[in-house]
């Protein structure tokens, strides 16, 4: 069956999110679903002002979406989601009532600066969604992430980046079905048997073999030290503008939208 990525769409990064997804969309053969979550208005006076402006928000949205659709790859199938609440929330039950592979999100900026505005939305999906999340920052790889269509170049890879936790047997798998399905070399660099913090390995590894993603679990162990729920997760887009894709610890972490059905009924 097709695979599916949820492109999480806000008016700062939509383009950009749109190619990067549509991208990688494109390479894995997948649709997407532009998806786009403002607030829901709160009741102030009556219903009827409230209504009023639900539909206001909703056309907003759809116009937001037309940006992000005009920016996708030719050939890409899209489908669009306009929906009111907490954006997090119901990104994540999108990507679950879609079975969805993959959400791509956008961070602005480059740098220590990159983890502050790496935005809430962004930090919260890469704790909790239900498949992994690909963060995108504005810079990254000159401000796409690479043509995933076309042949992979002589040392351009894919870097998996292991830890003592118990994710990266996670981590691991699905770096290696990404690799496999785009035809890139696959990078495996355990950060804990180095002296090095994690961050600087990776990105040592990431600008030596001139990768084009990496894959790193949410919770990131570095031998006897623990890092803070997603910290690395956030830095890493910044610091190797490359897209990160983060694994969450509750996420089913396949390309087969298949397996990722049948995983969900099990639980």
């Amino acid at each position: 069956m097709v695979p599916k990525i949820v492109l999480a769409i806000e008016p700062a990064s939509a383009e950009r999110v749109a190619w990067a997804g549509g991208e990688l969309a494109a390479a894995l053969g997948a649709s997407v679903v532009l998806a786009h979550v403002r607030n829901d208005p709160p009741l102030f006076h009556s219903v009827r002002e409230r209504e009023r402006a639900r539909h206001r928000a909703m056309r907003r949205g759809r116009v937001v979406l037309r940006r992000a659709r005009r920016a996708l790859p030719g050939g890409v199938e899209a489908e669009e989601r306009v929906e009111l609440g907490a954006a997090a929330t119901r990104l994540s039950e999108i990507a679950s009532e879609t079975s969805a592979a993959l959400i791509v999100a956008g961070c602005r900026g480059r740098g220590p600066l990159a983890s502050a505005l790496l935005g809430s939305v962004s930090q919260a999906l890469a704790q909790r969604a239900p498949c992994p999340v690909m963060i995108v920052t504005e810079t990254a790889s000159g401000g796409t992430p690479g043509r995933f269509d076309e042949a992979p170049g002589e040392r351009s890879a894919i870097v998996a980046a292991l830890d003592s936790s118990s994710q990266s047997c996670k981590v691991a798998r699905f770096a290696r079905e990404l690799a496999d399905r785009i035809g890139e070399r696959l990078l495996i660099v355990p950060t804990h048997a180095v002296a090095d913090p994690p961050a600087v390995t990776i990105q040592a590894t990431v600008d030596r073999e001139q990768a084009r993603l990496i894959v790193i679990a949410a919770h990131h162990a570095d031998g006897d030290r623990f890092m803070p729920p997603g910290s690395l997760a956030t830095r890493l887009p910044g610091l190797t503008g490359r897209p990160v894709i983060v694994i969450p610890d509750e996420a089913t972490a396949t390309l087969d939208e298949t397996g990722q059905t049948v995983a969900r009924q099990a639980a």
